[in-house]
């Protein structure tokens, strides 16, 4: 929580800095912190940081005086700062970044981002176009209708009948299609060689994060490469944040 009787700048650099060196490490592994530092200062990134800060600082005292929930601060507060690093980190230390990170997602920040339809969100976080090992289907029409029916028996269970499904990656060895990951508009599906399935929905997702070159998804199993991995890492969490919205 940002102390407004305090150095509202400060606090508000300082909580900036502390979430980009964790998104560094988390998203970019392998990646010298210290050269992100010294690229915000000489591309002039840090007077974009002052100029928001500015505003957010204006923003939150104008709340304060409404009387808004110190809840609802905190989350413009997180939200402003989670959107400032993803746009560092994307747009201007690309060529620091050790895993790359598609610049269509920062189309889902700001006012409206929420209004886009949720298969566009999923779609340019996962950036399938840079991922051509992968099988992906997402017309069901022409996707081999036995591996429809595996998908559907081995981890694509839905609880709704009428659930959409936005599409089906076939990670099997044989192209069987007995393992894999689904996303849906409610949530993400999935089975790992040797692994149980498991699934999550957007709006109960708890925690996402890397462990080593996987992650684990409420404390399961998931594992494509570690390149998508951090793709899924992000997409989850920005999930998380819209489902929360959605509720509020």
């Amino acid at each position: 929580m940002v102390d407004l009787k305090g150095n509202v700048s400060k606090q508000l650099t300082d909580a900036f800095f502390r979430l980009l060196s964790q998104k560094i490490t988390e998203e970019q592994p392998g990646a010298r912190e210290e050269a992100y530092k010294e690229l915000l200062y000489e591309s002039g990134f840090r007077d974009l940081l002052h100029r928001r800060e500015a505003q957010l600082s204006d923003a939150l005292r104008y709340m304060e005086e409404q009387n808004v929930a110190v809840a609802r601060q905190n989350a413009k507060v997180r939200q402003q700062l989670e959107e400032l690093t993803d746009y560092f980190i994307v747009h201007y230390a690309k060529s620091l970044n050790t895993i790359p990170l598609p610049e269509a997602l920062l189309k889902h920040q700001g006012p409206g981002a929420d209004d886009l339809p949720l298969e566009t969100l999923i779609f340019d976080y996962l950036d399938f176009g840079n991922e051509p090992d992968e099988k992906v289907y997402t017309d069901f029409v022409k996707m081999p209708v036995q591996k429809l029916r595996n998908a559907g028996k081995f981890f694509l269970t839905p609880e709704r009948r009428d659930e959409r499904i936005f599409f089906i990656c076939d990670q099997s060895l044989l192209g069987s299609c007995k393992e894999g990951f689904a996303m849906t508009e409610r949530g993400l599906y999935w089975k790992a060689q040797l692994q149980t399935p498991n699934y999550v929905l957007y709006k109960d997702l708890k925690e996402v994060v890397r462990e080593k070159d996987w992650l684990l998804i409420d404390g399961a199993f998931f594992n494509i490469n570690l390149r998508f991995n951090i793709k899924m890492l992000k997409l989850l969490k920005r999930l998380q944040q819209r489902s929360k919205a959605g509720r509020e």
